[in-house]
């Protein structure tokens, strides 16, 4: 048998997605017959006229190759362009003749904002309803998603994961904050940008920031870092593999503070491994992860006062409750989100849930 799972490029110079990153390790580690098949903008890629009649061409594109698989397996986000195209592609699917497995990656609409119209909302019901199995990231959101929606068949919930390679040498470099992302105003670069203004002018703090992704605020949120902190701010574009592994084993604070959208973050969970004490929005999963004090600590979304504090704190922390906060973080990671144990629950829901043979254990990773 043969699934057909969607994502945007798994190449990571050109999409810096958890999505991405997510399906990447499902091809990668699962000994099923996986077809890629590319659905969403790269980083740099603008929403013109070409982009959105390409998005037309692609709903046939997505017919012709649905129809030569046994099980569809969708990644969304509930955002209001995710879920325009996406509930296209699960009525396709469902016109195939197809199994659908609608996998939710977090989205605005999941926890943190309401929806701005009561037909956006119906078509997101419409998709999720479609679907045979819905999958969420956490209990949490799959409570979330029962008390907004009606008419779903099956919700599921599967934590994302990630491999820790033990053979990374972790050599902190004392108060070195790192964002590693997609540089968009929904993780909230604009109350970063001012929490870095507001502990520059502490003359008692001494950090750097490192920064790392690509988006369309790249150039407005260097040019005004290099501004504010000078030789302090590095920005190294995007880093993917074995060098973003690096960079998070050597940095001491993982900051993430989303406004809105965020699912169960993979470069939360990346940070966590490597022992970065992550300072995060909290939303959705998240607070299933972090606990505030011992593995991490929890900011709200907006709350400029709140990062600043919260930085201000690690970094006049001594270093005892630091080393503290990095074990409880990497074990944190290592005994719950285990990548063999993801891909196994994800194999039992095909096999269980979706009726996929477990004798078919060809693998493929074809791009379409």
């Amino acid at each position: 048998m043969r699934i057909l799972i969607t994502a945007p490029s798994l190449d990571e110079s050109e999409n810096v997605s958890g999505i991405s990153t997510v399906v990447r390790q499902i091809i990668n580690s699962s000994n099923l017959h996986f077809v890629h098949f590319v659905a969403g903008k790269k980083d740099t890629e603008k929403r013109r006229f070409g982009w959105f009649l390409r998005q037309f061409i692609l709903l046939f594109r997505f017919y012709r190759e649905a129809k030569k698989v046994d099980i569809v397996h969708i990644n969304t986000a509930l955002n209001t362009l995710s879920i325009l195209r996406d509930f296209f592609l699960v009525s396709i699917a469902k016109v195939a003749d197809k199994r659908i497995l609608l996998h939710v990656h977090g989205g605005n609409f999941l926890a943190v904002c309401e929806f701005p119209s009561f037909l956006l909302k119906k078509i997101a019901e419409k998709m999720l309803a479609k679907a045979d199995v819905v999958l969420v990231l956490s209990r949490r959101e799959k409570e979330i998603l029962e008390s907004k929606f009606s008419g779903l068949r099956k919700v599921l919930f599967l934590e994302n994961s990630v491999e820790v390679d033990e053979s990374i040498s972790i050599e902190k470099k004392p108060n070195s904050v790192i964002f590693l992302g997609r540089l968009e105003e929904s993780k909230g670069l604009r109350e970063l940008a001012e929490a870095m203004k507001i502990l520059t002018s502490d003359p008692t703090l001494s950090f750097t920031l490192r920064v790392f992704g690509a988006g369309t605020l790249e150039k407005d949120f260097v040019s005004e870092m290099k501004r504010t902190l000078g030789e302090r701010f590095y920005f190294g574009g995007v880093v993917s593999g074995e060098k973003k592994i690096h960079e998070l084993a050597k940095s001491d604070i993982f900051v993430l503070p989303s406004r809105y959208g965020e699912g169960l973050p993979m470069a939360m969970l990346e940070a966590m491994a490597y022992e970065c004490i992550v300072v995060v929005s909290e939303m959705a999963s998240v607070g299933e992860v972090v606990v505030d004090g011992v593995n991490g600590f929890l900011i709200q979304p907006h709350n400029i006062n709140l990062l600043v504090e919260k930085l201000k704190n690690i970094l006049k922390a001594d270093e005892e409750f630091k080393q503290s906060l990095r074990r409880n973080a990497r074990e944190t990671v290592k005994s719950k989100f285990n990548l063999n144990s993801y891909i196994q629950r994800l194999e039992r829901i095909y096999r269980e849930e979706l009726k996929l043979e477990s004798k078919d254990l060809a693998h493929e990773n074809t791009r379409k």
